[in-house]
């Protein structure tokens, strides 16, 4: 890639953390249930004086470096690159999780349908997050860029390797609200951690033809184009 064409990408995908972030904070603050990568920050805020934000960043953290110990010695020199991006990505994640949750921190809660509509709302960004770093191309948050990791060193689906990651991280929370609680209760984790594990992979998909129309600016080279186009050119020809 040109320095022009990964400027712009990094810059679009950098656009996608904070618009991700804000969508973490939305579906935080409609107090229906935080989404399953981040119920374990937001329980952990609650029982211990750290915020959100910090131990995002420090989770992340870990998964950057449970992904060192996924890599051979020459894969994770190839990609180098590609892990150190990680680390201002679980920063600017972070820090804007913390930003949005003070900014939303007055927001009115008015009754049920205020607090799923604040939840759809989150989720529809959160989708919107996902479809703008995949269209991006340059790199990955650190949690999603493990799942990735692991489901090709196990060859197993990404998907079902995302699904048990995220039943791992709910249990986790919930088994940490209950035991910080005294055994009285489970914070942070209700209807609406369920219904964003549901709908937010399907709206992903849904945002990612509108996300779409930035590939021309992403591309300012063409390169992309150029390469679909042989691509599909050899598919023809293999056709006949």
């Amino acid at each position: 890639m040109s320095k022009r064409e990964l400027c712009r990408r990094y810059a679009f995908f950098l656009m996608a953390l904070v618009v991700g972030a804000f969508g973490v904070s939305l579906v935080t603050r409609s107090t229906l249930g935080v989404n399953s990568v981040a119920c374990f920050s937001y329980v952990t805020s609650v029982y211990f004086p750290v915020t959100m934000g910090t131990i995002t960043i420090a989770f992340n953290a870990l998964m950057l470096v449970g992904q060192l110990f996924l890599f051979t010695k020459e894969e994770r020199r190839m990609q180098l690159i590609n892990l150190m991006m990680q680390v201002p990505a679980i920063c600017v994640f972070g820090v804007m999780v913390d930003i949005w949750m003070y900014i939303l921190k007055d927001l009115p809660t008015y009754n049920y349908a205020f607090k799923m509509g604040m939840l759809l709302i989150g989720s529809l960004v959160i989708a919107l997050n996902i479809a703008m770093q995949t269209t991006a191309s340059v790199a990955m948050l650190a949690c999603d860029a493990f799942v990735l990791r692991l489901s090709q060193h196990i060859n197993k689906k990404m998907g079902n390797v995302k699904l048990c990651y995220d039943l791992i991280l709910v249990g986790t929370a919930a088994a940490m609200s209950f035991i910080c609680s005294g055994f009285t209760e489970i914070v942070g984790i209700r209807e609406g951690t369920v219904i964003g594990a549901i709908i937010v992979g399907p709206l992903a998909q849904r945002w990612l033809p509108i996300v779409g129309v930035f590939k021309g600016w992403l591309d300012p080279d063409g390169r992309a184009a150029r390469a679909e186009a042989a691509k599909a050119a050899a598919g023809a020809e293999a056709a006949k």
